[in-house]
Order: C-alpha cells, then sequence, then structure tokens
C-alpha cells in the first residue's frame, strides 16, 4: 500500500473555517509543514476539499501505523 504526502503551500488566512478544520484534520498546522498519510478514499476527499492550499505526491513509503494497529501490536508483543 503506498502512502500520500501532503505539504501545506498556502495560508489559512481568508479561507473558510470548515477549510480550515480539514487542513487541521490532515495534520498540518503551519506553512510548508508535510505530513504522511495513508492513501484512503476519506484523505483523498480532504485532499480535493481543500486542493488550493496544499500539494501532495504520491509515495512508496510505508503509510503510518493508526491507532487501532500499534495497540494490536503491543498487545502480540
Amino acid at each position: 500500500m503506498s502512502a500520500i504526502r501532503v505539504k501545506l503551500v498556502r495560508g489559512l488566512a481568508g479561507c473558510p473555517e470548515k477549510h480550515r478544520v480539514v487542513v487541521r484534520g490532515l495534520g498540518l498546522k503551519k506553512l510548508a509543514s508535510t505530513k504522511l498519510l495513508p492513501d484512503t478514499k476519506q484523505t483523498k476527499g480532504m485532499l480535493d476539499k481543500v486542493g488550493y492550499l496544499v500539494s501532495w505526491q504520491r509515495v512508496d513509503e510505508a503509510p503510518p501505523a493508526g491507532r487501532r494497529s500499534r495497540r494490536q501490536a503491543e498487545k502480540a508483543s
């Protein structure tokens, strides 16, 4: 499975509050911050909504483990 690298390229001043919430949900806080996210339908929908604020690309890295995956790995150890 691939991942998506997202970078905030425009500031949030003047954009709607709903778009600010989506950017925050992507894990981006400051201008030029980057985040590695899993390649899912939900992530792509968020990127479509705020596409004018971010740039993104697919990368061949392992996506970050979610909370549930980390808990299962801890229980197995």
